[in-house]
């Protein structure tokens, strides 16, 4: 009976029951879906109490354990089967009668629904002690690093920035190649890694076309997160709530353009935390955009440095070099400009040079085509490239090539680069004043500065770093392969010009400061559109149709030549737009410069003209700017004159910049009586001027409609006897506390249409006007800067007060509140600054000149800003104080000898 048992238990049973569940699969089919579904509610509900826990515990900086990840995955792909399941099921029962499915496919959908409801039953028992753990960070990650040679100040500028509470955003900027990366990693490795109260340390390098996924991983994983199902606004949320509770500092590597840190996930530091966000750039607009609190400029290296690492790119060939090796390796790091790519590329490639013959050819190469050179193009312009390829549009890329025509190191004049862009198209006028295109001219480069392209120098010019003056001549001529399409020798030392077919294929040439003689050959130049040939002194002679085949040609300056004549043939430069004779010896016009239709800029300044033909003037109807002051002003007015009509002036409507000679008074009236041409009129010079015996500023008719004119010059007006300061009264802004005696005048009240008159005057010049007083009859000139006076032999006072009705022992004037410079040379009867009890007031004087006014013994003036009084010793010894110690203890420091 056992053995029947036994049979039974382990052979029949089982097969009923394997029966049993069969017939179940299929009978009840319906049954095991529903208990499915059920037990998948109560998991989810579970995950989802889960899931709400993880949530919290990363809120607080947690993350959750890795029993809690594999458990909510397996949930997560649990749910995709049984809905794969429901999903056949449902197919199932939408089958036709006569396309029933068969038993086999209900025993598999009920069986794999059973099987399925066990591992969601096993999954919901499981049970967690915690579902989250603290971070696993690295905190520190050392980078990799390079020798570095003179970054020890900008070193500890930063490390300063650790402790700066106040400074939670610090940016350093500077132009490619500079070092910026190098510097960073620096930093990283000797300040940051280890250092104690920074929890973490994270450096990313950020680049161009940056992804802001890639660096939210990055500080993630730095940081111990994962996050594969987390969208970036979920990131940020996580960073942000981790990043808070930590002393982090974050250093984000070469930015193009600002980045949002509330997008990534990073808190900017409050004042007084530890925590600071490091960003490099080569774009100084960058660090505004983005609140930066601390602006760090980085410079190229300072030329003990520069050399340094050249010499130890270059190795043996400088370790004991002949002194003529050594003169030439200096002039070529010198032209590296202090930049330490260029340096090091530079040195690299003339590392096996060991002749004096093979250096003089690695400068020449330097000068001319500097992208042959080994490894220029590759290591050092392409990189520099970026920084061309990501200004915002084409007029700045031009305008930055332009700047390449100049010299190297040269100190190039913004008015100059503006002008040229505009005859050549770069700026456009849609602006209806001059001065608001000159602006837009400022702007640009201004735009060029801010991105490490260019450097300024002071406010009126800039400089081109020598490294990005190759980098835009290499991409002028297409990536040097079209050398001659910018065809640039500028202050090279050239005796003669290029022979004539090399210029068959330029679009711009400019053999500028050199020392041509003479351009005899006739050459032809279907794209040339600019020809700077200025600053050759000697150049005297161009070759009658020169200008024959130049068809294209806009821009042309001969300025700072000493040529007498223009050729034959220059009316064949039917597109021209700017044409400089600036400082030449030319005294006549030929009636060809008529036929320059086009012509926009004509600048005729500084030059002994003495011929215009007639009618050639009023053909140029598009002239905007018309420089000619110290040059032609024989203007013909009714019977007065006997040069060119005035009224050919006058026709020139669209023009907008004037500088005028005016040699007659009734020139001089007929051009204040002009409202185009007097409110058009920038400098004016007045000379001669035979019966001009008075001269009143600023309150006159002769002024009212000079709202743009910066400099009047009179010069050998010999019949003038006074010019008269009368103008509106101004209360002084200066201290007057050191006069305990002083009086004040009264202060009227000025019309607004009085203070509008020559509201830009900057600068004043008396030259050899031998009977001429300064007469003072009140107010001031408002915005005078600069005041010169040179060889007026019967001055005797700066000013001469006409009224003295006050009788108070003394009366302070201030007639110039913001003269800045007063320059006093030749005044042989010269004695005082003002007459009787005035005083003259210059609470803006900063520099005094004094030259040849021997009976000028006292220095009576109050001038609290004044930092330096220029003069021989021999005028400074004789100088009387009468026992006035205060004022020559404070002047005594001032003086700057004349040598």
């Amino acid at each position: 009976m056992e053995f029947v048992a036994s049979i039974f238990e382990n052979v029949f049973r089982p097969l009923k029951d394997f029966f049993a569940k069969t017939y179940g699969y299929v009978a009840s089919s319906e049954y095991y879906m529903e208990a499915l579904e059920d037990e998948m509610n109560e998991l989810k509900s579970k995950r989802d109490d889960v899931r709400r826990m993880v949530d919290a515990a990363e809120r607080q900086g947690l993350e959750a354990t890795s029993q809690v990840k594999w458990w909510l995955e397996s949930i997560d792909k649990l749910e995709e089967q049984v809905a794969l399941i429901k999903a056949d099921y449902e197919a199932r029962d939408r089958l036709q009668v006569d396309q029933a499915a068969g038993i086999r496919v209900t025993y598999r959908l009920s069986k794999k629904a059973d099987e399925t409801m066990e591992e969601a039953r096993n999954l919901k028992e499981r049970t967690f002690a915690k579902v989250a753990d603290e971070l696993v960070q690295v905190r520190f990650e050392e980078m990799p690093t390079v020798p570095v040679v003179g970054m020890g100040p900008i070193l500890e500028q930063l490390k300063a920035c650790l402790v700066d509470n106040e400074a939670g955003i610090i940016g350093i900027f500077g132009m490619a190649g500079v070092g910026k990366t190098a510097l960073l990693n620096k930093f990283n490795n000797e300040y940051l890694v280890g250092a104690e109260g920074i929890n973490v340390a994270i450096y990313i390098e950020v680049t161009r076309n940056y992804d802001l996924g890639k660096i939210q991983k990055i500080i993630g994983d730095r940081l111990g997160l994962s996050w594969e199902k987390k969208g970036p606004k979920e990131r940020a949320v996580v960073l942000y709530k981790v990043l808070s509770k930590m002393n982090f500092v974050i250093i984000l590597d070469d930015l193009w353009e600002p980045i949002n840190l509330r997008m990534l996930g990073i808190p900017v530091p409050k004042q007084q935390s530890k925590s600071k966000i490091f960003l490099s750039t080569r774009i100084e607009d960058v660090c505004d955009r983005m609140d930066v609190r601390r602006k760090i400029k980085f410079d190229c290296l300072p030329w003990e440095h520069a050399w340094e690492l050249f010499q130890e790119k270059v190795g043996d060939a400088l370790a004991h070099p002949n002194p003529e090796i050594r003169r030439q390796a200096e002039s070529v790091a010198t032209k590296c400009g202090g930049l330490p790519l260029a340096l090091i590329t530079v040195g690299r490639a003339l590392a096996s040079k060991r002749t004096t013959k093979e250096w003089k050819h690695a400068i020449t190469v330097l000068k001319i085509a500097p992208w042959q050179l080994l490894g220029m193009e590759n290591d050092l312009l392409v990189p520099l490239k970026h920084s061309y390829d990501s200004l915002p549009n084409d007029k700045l890329r031009l305008c930055l090539l332009y700047c390449s025509l100049f010299p190297e190191d040269f100190s190039i004049f913004k008015e100059w680069i503006i002008g040229y862009c505009i005859g050549e198209g770069f700026i456009d006028d849609l602006y209806t004043e001059m001065d608001e295109i000159y602006n837009k001219g400022h702007d640009l480069l201004g735009d060029l500065k801010t991105a490490s392209l260019l450097e300024s120098e002071d406010e009126e010019h800039i400089k081109m770093h020598p490294m990005v003056r190759a980098m835009a001549l290499w991409i002028a001529s297409d990536s040097g392969t079209k050398e001659t399409k910018w065809l640039v020798r500028a202050g090279i030392g050239l005796k003669e010009a290029l022979g004539a077919e090399k210029w068959n294929d330029a679009e711009r040439i400019s053999f500028m400061r050199n020392n041509i003689f003479e351009l005899y050959e006739q050459p032809r130049c279907p794209s040339l559109k600019t020809l700077m040939l200025q600053s050759n002194p000697a150049l005297q002679k161009i070759c009658d149709g020169f200008f024959q085949h130049m068809p294209t040609l806009r821009v042309l300056d001969l300025s700072h030549t000493s040529i007498s004549e223009l050729p034959s043939g220059l009316g064949a430069l039917g597109q021209l737009q700017y044409l400089d004779l600036y400082n030449t010896n030319i005294k006549v016009l030929p009636s060809e410069l008529g036929e320059l239709i086009n012509l926009r800029f004509l600048l005729l300044s500084h030059m002994p003209l003495e011929t215009i033909p007639n009618g050639v003037m009023c053909r140029l109807t598009l002239l905007q700017v018309l420089y000619m002051d110290l040059s032609y002003g024989d203007w013909k007015v009714g019977t007065s004159g006997n040069g060119v009509d005035f009224q050919e002036l006058e026709s020139l409507r669209r023009l907008k910049a004037f500088d005028a000679t005016m040699q007659t008074p009734a020139a001089l009236q007929q051009l204040a009586q002009s409202p185009r041409l007097a409110g058009s009129t920038r400098n004016l010079l007045i000379k001669t001027a035979a019966g001009l015996k008075t001269l009143e500023l600023p309150s006159s008719d002769l002024w009212k409609n000079m709202t743009k004119l910066k400099r009047i010059w009179v010069v050998t007006c010999g019949d003038l006897e006074e010019v008269v300061i009368n103008g509106p009264v101004v209360r002084p802004e200066n201290d007057l506390n050191a006069f305990s005696n002083t009086i004040i005048p009264g202060y009227n009240t000025v019309p607004d249409e009085e203070q509008s008159v020559l509201p830009d005057l900057e600068s004043i010049i008396l030259q050899g006007l031998q009977k001429a007083k300064i007469m003072y009859k009140g107010g001031c000139l408002q915005q005078l800067s600069s005041l010169y006076i040179w060889y007026c032999h019967g001055l005797e006072h700066l000013i001469t007060c006409v009224n003295d009705e006050c009788e108070e022992p003394l009366v302070i004037i201030e007639a110039f509140p913001k003269l800045k410079e007063l320059y006093l040379h030749g005044l042989p009867r010269f004695k005082s600054f003002s007459t009787g009890r005035y005083l003259l007031c210059f609470p803006s004087l900063v520099s005094l000149k004094v030259i040849e006014c021997p009976k000028l013994k006292t220095l009576e003036l109050s001038a609290k800003d004044l930092m330096e009084i220029h003069g021989t010793n021999e005028w400074w010894n004789s100088l009387e104080w009468e026992d006035d110690t205060e004022v020559k203890e404070r002047f005594m420091p001032l003086f700057r000898p004349l040598r």
